[in-house]
């Protein structure tokens, strides 16, 4: 998958990681890493305070973004190909990703 920084881009990387959390073909240790990006969000110790608007909610993105790259990173490159071939056909038909 190309470098995408684009809202689609984004999106589309969500995507991706809620396809192969529901893998069973992903180890479970691997699947940990998402689920702790989440876990930081949730708890109250923050590396940059939510109070401070702003840059509060933008070290949290930072953490979600980081972890879900580093969990497709991890993942078996067999199984991420698979979903993202089948995330861009149409009709059951596979497209050349642009």
């Amino acid at each position: 998958m190309s470098q995408q920084t684009s809202l689609s881009g984004v999106i589309e990387r969500f995507r991706l990681g809620w396809r192969l959390l529901r893998d069973p073909l992903v180890p479970g240790w691997t699947k940990l890493i998402p689920l702790g990006a989440v876990a930081y969000i949730l708890l109250p110790a923050d590396i940059i305070p939510d109070i401070f608007l702003g840059l509060g909610q933008l070290d949290d993105l930072g953490v979600l973004l980081l972890g879900l790259r580093a969990f497709v990173a991890v993942c078996p490159r067999a199984v991420v190909l698979r979903h993202q071939a089948a995330m861009h056909a149409v009709d059951g038909v596979a497209r050349e990703a642009s």
